[in-house]
């Protein structure tokens, strides 16, 4: 079972985009690719990892819609392994 060391929520994701995008580079995720609900940083046992919510695209980059949620992009949760931490930003948990 993983444990969440740090969460870090829209408002936080918002107003720290440039640090955040820079950090997810670091960690080889594309910042265009996640959807700024929520980011977290998780802990299983010696594994730490990202935990994000990804959007569903075309080939061509365009996002989808939700099937379940018409208003709303198609997204679902990935994970990456954490290569580096996060500075210090928000309030995080």
């Amino acid at each position: 079972m993983s444990v969440v060391l740090a969460l870090y929520r829209t408002d936080d994701l918002h107003e720290h985009r440039e640090a955040l995008c820079e950090w997810l580079k670091a960690n080889d995720v594309a910042p265009h690719t996640v959807a700024l609900r929520w980011i977290s940083v998780e802990a299983d046992g010696n594994q730490r990892s990202i935990r994000y919510r990804a959007f569903h695209t075309t080939p061509t980059g365009n996002r989808l819609v939700d099937p379940d949620d018409p208003a709303q992009a198609w997204t679902e949760v990935r994970t990456a392994p954490l290569r580096t931490d996060l500075p210090k930003i928000g309030h995080g948990l």
